[in-house]
């Protein structure tokens, strides 16, 4: 309501009636996000589950899926129109800001050293496998679809990028906590989930290119070019000029000062617009930031004393509190429905499996390995959740589907933990987790 009653140029107290009703407003809906995520993340930590895996499920018993169906009113009463802008912009910059952090977990001289063939082997048949079967059997998933439908290009390029994700950050928490973070398993697999991510999001801005502009060739490449130049412009000019600048910066003051958080928010921020106009989403200018400054693990480190559990505590349960008032289980009737959802999820874990399994054996894994490996890069949780909802944002991603790769993200993360207890029994470290994993288990927590 403010913000309608701004865009018609009537300017109002930040602090009158109307302003303090808004926030009253707002302040209920965060008291119930945060209630629900530590409830239901305590329930699933008693199943072997991860934090981050809660979350999601406290996003899904908000939306329509749970609270909708028992209590219609009190959910469109909870989650009003007259704060869904400012709900949708906290969620997107916590967006910003949690691409930033992934950003910086990657550790690509640590995954590598190891075995560079393996890692890599493993990486590209792990992303390209699920990508070719998700390519080819889109059209067959496009067919249930009811109308009106999405364009089949931009759905097939979404259906693949989706059933490609790993997500890094909770593989290093499920490592973490089995005690298994220095086994070559879990080199192997987070230095390929780290190579896989940073190609999935370049690929997903160029994805976006290709669908936001309804494939004019000329300004396609155009953007893409820009994108590619911009890439190319903050690894190798800002990235070294920052790395320095802050370096300093920490040597100095031996830490890092509210003032240079606030620079570094106002870069994040300066390089997600750059991002958005050159027409990919702000989220790769975040990631793109991220992965400039990953070497110095100084910034790393005080990053996440300072900055980090504020994204990890406040605005990640709202982005899931978010997907979750998206995702409508009920979109999903009759048994037709639920077996394309079946579907989905055994076309996304197979192929998922199937690649990296080959990868690893072509590279000399034992085969027990290789299923790990292969459990391992199924994870997807967060990684996907982002990915469905820029695919559902711009309109390639029906809602029933979008409710289906809801499911399997939840699905294949749930599957993870227990079979990769099973597959590496017997390797757990009665030790403490070594540096290298802990940096990405601590971010997923």
């Amino acid at each position: 309501m403010i913000l309608v009653q701004a865009a018609a140029g009537i300017v109002e107290s930040a602090v009158g009636a109307r302003a303090e009703e808004l926030v009253v407003h707002l302040l209920i809906q965060v008291i119930a996000i945060l209630v629900a995520t530590r409830v239901v993340v305590r329930s699933v930590r008693m199943l072997g589950q991860t934090d981050v895996s809660g979350e999601i499920l406290a996003g899904l018993v908000l939306g329509p899926s749970c609270l909708g169906a028992l209590a219609p009113v009190a959910m469109h009463r909870l989650f009003t129109p007259a704060t869904s802008p400012i709900f949708v912009g906290l969620a997107q910059i916590g967006l910003v800001l949690l691409m930033f952090q992934i950003g910086l977990e990657f550790r690509f001289k640590t995954s590598l050293s190891a075995s560079k063939r393996a890692v890599a082997v493993v990486s590209l048949a792990g992303m390209l496998v699920p990508f070719a079967l998700g390519w080819l059997s889109a059209p067959w998933f496009y067919q249930h679809f009811s109308e009106p439908r999405p364009q089949l290009l931009g759905f097939r390029l979404f259906f693949g990028i989706a059933l490609s994700i790993t997500a890094i950050p909770i593989l290093g928490r499920i490592f973490m906590e089995l005690r298994l973070s220095h086994t070559r398993t879990a080199a192997l697999t987070i230095g390929a989930a780290a190579i896989d991510d940073v190609a999935g999001w370049l690929l997903l801005g160029v994805v976006t290119l290709i669908v936001r502009q309804q494939f004019s060739t000329g300004l396609l490449l155009a953007r893409i070019c820009s994108l590619a130049v911009y890439v190319a412009f903050v690894f190798m000019v800002a990235g070294p000029l920052l790395k320095r600048v802050i370096a300093a910066h920490l040597e100095r003051h031996r830490g890092l000062q509210p003032g240079a958080i606030a620079w570094i928010l106002l870069i994040l921020f300066v390089s997600g617009t750059v991002t958005s106009l050159i027409g990919v989403f702000a989220i790769i200018g975040g990631f793109v930031v991220g992965v400039a400054l990953h070497e110095d693990r100084s910034l790393v480190e005080q990053w996440k004393t300072r900055v980090s559990p504020l994204v990890n505590a406040f605005f990640l349960p709202i982005f899931f509190a978010y997907t979750g008032l998206r995702t409508d289980l009920g979109t999903l009737s009759g048994a037709g429905q639920w077996g394309v959802c079946l579907m989905v999820v055994g076309v996304a874990f197979v192929s998922k499996l199937a690649g990296a399994y080959a990868g690893a054996r072509l590279v000399g894994e034992s085969n027990r390995s290789a299923l790990a490996i292969g459990v391992c890069m199924n994870t997807r949780a967060l990684m996907e959740l982002i990915a469905i909802n820029v695919g559902y944002d711009l309109g390639v991603i029906p809602r029933s589907m979008f409710a289906m790769l809801v499911i399997m993200a939840i699905t294949s993360t749930f599957m993870a933990t227990p079979l990769i207890r099973w597959l590496l029994r017997g390797q757990e470290s009665s030790s403490a987790v070594v540096p290298e994993q802990e940096g990405s288990a601590r971010h997923a927590a």
